[in-house]
């Protein structure tokens, strides 16, 4: 089943770096993606108008939910992968889970950002009957850094008085993952003097990927894991 992935916290979080991560792997695994910016800022869309878009990735920017609702139901008839960027919209947040096969909660490693994500966890939790069943929702690090002790118990203590689970996959804080907003692309089109640290973060990106359900899409080509790899090694 190709996944539509909502995407946001009520504190911005890195939803869009997120968003653009995972939209990029799937994009350099011959997958189709569309990412919907429906954030305040419009940040992946002017993104999308730095620098030609991976073959196979798509960009619009919406915030009105009855158009996204027709363009989520578009992506599931034609086969397509779709990332729903909500940034911090309640609005948006409430109906993107209703419609996405999964929920991703953004936290950095703060108090204020782990908060925000309960808060957001909470949102959810406000209307359980709606929407589409079997969906799935979990928390994931934005931006993991070493951090002092005392602060990583908080936040992780937070995290984990609510029951929806934690990624064991998260991101960490690179350059290389911004680099992209600066020069537009992706990490499979960046070269080495434009980001360091390319491969870790084709590789961590691909883990997270592989994680959330991007890159065990039914019908996507065989040998897409075989190409990402060798993107990858490149």
């Amino acid at each position: 089943m190709i996944p539509v992935i909502a995407i946001g916290s009520l504190k911005s979080s890195g939803s869009t770096t997120l968003g653009l991560t995972l939209a990029g792997v799937a994009a350099a695994a011959n997958i189709p993606v569309t990412i919907i910016d429906g954030a305040h800022d419009p940040d992946a869309a002017i993104w999308a108008g730095k620098r030609s878009l991976p073959r196979r990735l798509g960009v619009v920017r919406e915030t009105n939910p009855s158009e996204i609702e027709t363009m989520v139901r578009g992506a599931r008839r034609r086969g397509e992968a779709m990332i729903i960027d909500c940034g911090t919209n309640p609005e948006l947040l409430r109906l993107a889970e209703r419609m996405a096969d999964k929920t991703l909660i953004p936290v950095r490693f703060s108090p204020l950002s782990a908060d925000a994500a309960i808060a957001t966890d909470a949102l959810f939790d406000a209307t359980p009957g709606l929407g589409r069943p079997g969906r799935e929702r979990a928390f994931v690090a934005s931006a993991i850094t070493p951090i002092h002790s005392r602060i990583a118990r908080v936040v992780e203590s937070l995290i984990a008085s609510s029951a929806t689970k934690r990624l064991q996959v998260g991101l960490s804080l690179r350059a290389a993952y911004e680099a992209p907003f600066l020069n537009g692309g992706s990490l499979f089109s960046l070269d080495d003097d434009e980001a360091p640290g390319l491969d870790r973060a084709r590789a961590e990106a691909a883990m997270l990927a592989y994680e959330v359900g991007l890159l065990q899409v039914a019908g996507t080509r065989r040998d897409a894991p075989a190409r990402l790899d060798a993107r990858i090694a490149a």
